[in-house]
């Protein structure tokens, strides 16, 4: 694996400014295109992304409303961040390209590979179906979703200590590490010097009402996909259950679907079992 750090880059598509995160490569190597989860960030993919360096020309975008690229007037539907990364590829000339998603990002993926499939090559869907976990501990972690799933953030923090210490109590597994770089990749300076979420506020709709008003088009896509399909979820996850990721692979057209569970690995996958994520995706992608 090469240390390879990334290049900060932004392509408009659809009327929107879009950062991406490049980590090199000439247009010999395969594109590998990750997509970060709910008001994420393409900082999300630090860990995993230099796996992939040396033979994929790794990029990792933000989405429309999250980290550095514009917010939408528009909205945020499924269809239109699906829309954006084939906006993104054709702009960018980085098609075919194969495609891992986690979490938001699996969702955005079902569309994708059901209208832009000619674009991709292997699509990877972590974590996440077209509905919640009908489980109870999945019905659980809906509800902490729904409900912000901790203690409400605060609008802005005056200094980056007070950041940390905020995350730092609603998380106390992470690491100081991993703190500081959700400080830092996660909050801007607002014009009065307060660190405020990059993140758009609109998109808290996605985490209840719409998120569940899409769940039927989001079946439909997956019964849409034409490209070679991967339904990934962790061994401990209660958000994508067995029984619908196995529903998925069979709705998938032509035998294109495959699952694949990341041993030890929650709803984080890469971020709970790098060296687990890592080898599935390998696989799958050589297929």
């Amino acid at each position: 694996m090469t240390a390879v750090l990334p290049e900060d880059k932004w392509v408009n598509v659809g009327g929107l400014r879009l950062h991406y995160l490049d980590w090199g490569g000439d247009r010999t190597k395969r594109t590998l295109v990750l997509m970060h989860g709910i008001g994420g960030h393409a900082h999300t993919f630090d860990s995993l992304a230099p796996h992939f360096a040396d033979e994929w020309h790794v990029v990792a975008l933000d989405a429309r409303g999250c980290g550095d690229s514009d917010w939408s007037r528009e909205g945020y539907s499924v269809q239109s961040f699906a829309t954006d990364i084939a906006g993104f590829a054709q702009t960018t000339g980085l098609y075919p390209f194969d495609y891992y998603g986690h979490s938001q990002g699996s969702r955005i993926g079902m569309p994708l590979g059901a209208f832009y499939g000619h674009l991709v090559d292997h699509l990877a869907l972590g974590d996440y179906g077209p509905m919640p976990d009908p489980s109870p501990a999945g019905k659980v972690t809906a509800t902490q979703r729904m409900s912000s799933g901790s203690a409400e953030r605060p609008r802005g923090f005056f200094t980056p200590q007070m950041a940390f210490d905020w995350h730092r109590e609603q998380d106390a597994d992470s690491s100081d590490d991993a703190i500081w770089r959700t400080v830092k990749h996660s909050y801007r300076t607002n014009w009065d010097g307060i660190l405020v979420a990059k993140t758009d506020p609109e998109m808290r709709w996605l985490m209840g009402r719409t998120a569940l008003k899409e769940g039927p088009f989001l079946w439909d896509c997956v019964r849409r996909i034409s490209c070679k399909t991967l339904v990934m979820r962790g061994e401990t996850t209660t958000v994508l259950d067995r029984a619908q990721a196995e529903e998925m692979v069979m709705a998938i057209p032509d035998d294109r679907g495959s699952l694949a569970e990341v041993p030890g690995a929650g709803h984080g996958l890469h971020n709970d079992n790098l060296g687990g994520t890592v080898r599935a995706l390998k696989d799958f992608f050589a297929a």
